[in-house]
């Protein structure tokens, strides 16, 4: 595969989880700024205020009057980052209640105030917040006050600390020499220094009330909740499909299993879906009638030696579809000219007698039982090419069933053997010889005998019936089918000594597009 064949499939691969999981993303989507607007809403209104405080350079006065290099004072990017990290200490804090007024509030007053440097200018940002934005000016221009009386104090002690050292070098010089006098020149231009030197930093410009509140912003807040909420719903769409051990395509499956897929039944409309429904005779000629058909071709492939007749359909799991299966798929085979004959051997939860609306007073137990005859417990199903009407022979006589849609295919007639009563050992039953010679006799009779067994994880009964047909068809269910679910149906496959036939996968969405299932962009 080529590069770019590999990206394209990454790609949709992609799209589909996307699409697959859509509803965890909008449900993010949706949530997430929902709570965060809410709790926005609810927080009280504040005000913020900054004052900018600059760094200067020394006056020019103080080169003349020093002979000192006064660019040499000037603040550096780093230099200024350490300063601002001082405007917003306890001790300037208890300087700012002090000037406030509130000298009991200097932590409170803390907690509200930051400062931080403006990255394209020389210029500390000293930003106050609180309940009233007169209030909020008040603090920011307090703090910022402070901090340059503070580094005015600073630079001046260091002059004095200057200034005190050589006044103790000067009396320790002798008088009239060289070195005393250099010593006096440079007390004298330490003290000019101080004079002349107005600090660093000043303020550039005071804080002023805002009538705009700093906070909450529910709006800015519910536009970043919405990006977050999308990149968090993303994240959960890719989480969940990693954990998700179930296999979501008809695709997925065939590359899960070397057992074939010969079938993909799409998930049937809404008015099929009673549970007796029989979709090849109600609706001949929509895409599910069509899938049954292509399954019929495809077991005509599977079976070119005409060496499978009786084929034993069963499924993992209850309510995947089997019963349904097989009742279409003998529709489809009995339309393309076959004998079909079909068996209910589920003596635990029969359904085939539902779906062709007949008794089920005799079939499989009583006649393992003695209870009746082959004779007298098979039923045969007609399709009338002018009345257009299905009957069965129920007890010897004619009852109509389910009309169906039109363009019947005329004299057609299903044989059938219901399960009968339920008895209270069907283990024994299905393990019997007189249900292996009633396979043989409608093997000897019919072109295809399909048996409804039961699940092969609920009960052993469809293992202990696969050795006496000639083939097995499982029925998995897409959405209840997982990679745990396929090894057990190899594993099943591997024991029991029937061939193995392929994988029928029924409830394929109809959008579905897969090399075993695209009817519908055909037929609709």
């Amino acid at each position: 595969m080529s590069d770019d064949a590999q990206t394209t499939v990454s790609l949709r691969h992609y799209v589909d989880v996307l699409w697959r999981r859509k509803w965890v993303i909008v449900q993010c989507v949706v949530i997430v700024p929902l709570i965060v607007v809410g709790a926005s809403l609810l927080q009280p209104v504040r005000y913020a205020s900054t004052a900018r405080v600059m760094a200067v350079q020394q006056s020019a006065a103080v080169d003349v009057a020093t002979s000192l290099d006064a660019g040499s004072l000037t603040l550096d990017e780093r230099g200024l980052m350490t300063l601002a990290s001082f405007v917003a200490t306890p001790d300037i804090a208890a300087r700012a209640a002090e000037q406030l007024e509130r000298p009991d509030e200097a932590d409170t007053l803390l907690d509200d105030v930051s400062a931080e440097t403006d990255p394209s200018t020389d210029v500390i940002l000293v930003r106050a917040e609180a309940d009233d934005p007169d209030e909020a000016a008040e603090v920011a221009n307090a703090f910022a006050e402070q901090f340059v009386s503070w580094r005015r104090e600073i630079q001046q002690t260091s002059l004095d600390d200057a200034i005190e050292t050589i006044d103790g070098e000067i009396e320790l010089t002798e008088p009239n020499t060289l070195r005393r006098q250099l010593l006096l020149d440079q007390r004298s231009q330490l003290e000019v220094l101080k004079a002349l030197l107005n600090g660093d930093v000043q303020i550039g410009e005071a804080a002023r009330p805002s009538s705009v509140p700093a906070s909450p912003k529910p709006v800015r807040n519910g536009a970043l909740a919405v990006a977050a909420g999308l990149i968090l719903g993303i994240g959960l769409a890719f989480v969940r499909e990693a954990l998700d051990v179930k296999l979501r395509s008809v695709d997925a499956i065939a590359e899960s299993t070397s057992v074939p897929v010969i079938g993909a039944i799409p998930q049937l409309a809404r008015e099929h879906r009673s549970g007796d429904s029989v979709v090849t005779l109600e609706d001949p000629k929509g895409p599910v009638a069509e899938a049954f058909r292509f399954l019929r071709t495809n077991l005509e492939f599977v079976n070119f030696n005409q060496d499978v007749k009786s084929i034993l359909i069963t499924s993992p799991e209850p309510s995947q579809g089997k019963s349904t299966t097989i009742v279409n798929l003998a529709i489809a085979l009995l339309k393309s000219g076959k004998r079909v004959a079909v068996i209910g051997a589920d003596l635990r939860r029969p359904a085939l007698h539902r779906f062709f609306k007949i008794a089920n007073s005799r079939g499989v137990s009583t006649v393992v039982t003695g209870g009746s005859t082959l004779e007298d417990a098979i039923q045969v199903l007609s399709f009338g090419a002018h009345t257009r009407t299905v009957t069965a022979t129920v007890d010897r006589k004619a009852v109509p069933l389910k009309t169906p849609a039109s363009g019947q295919t005329a004299d057609l007639q299903l044989t059938v053997l219901p399960s009968g009563p339920l008895p209270p050992n069907p283990g024994e039953i299905v393990t019997s010889q007189q249900l292996t010679t009633v396979l043989e006799h409608l093997t000897a009779t019919h072109d295809y005998v399909l048996v409804d067994a039961p699940p092969m994880f609920a009960v052993g009964d469809a293992a202990a019936m696969a050795n006496k047909v000639d083939g097995v068809v499982t029925v998995l269910r897409l959405d209840q089918t997982t990679q745990e679910t396929l090894r057990g149906v190899e594993g099943f496959l591997e024991r029991v000594p029937s061939r193995t036939l392929g994988l029928v996968v029924t409830g394929v969405p109809r959008s579905s597009k897969s090399r075993f299932y695209r009817y519908d962009s055909y037929y609709e």
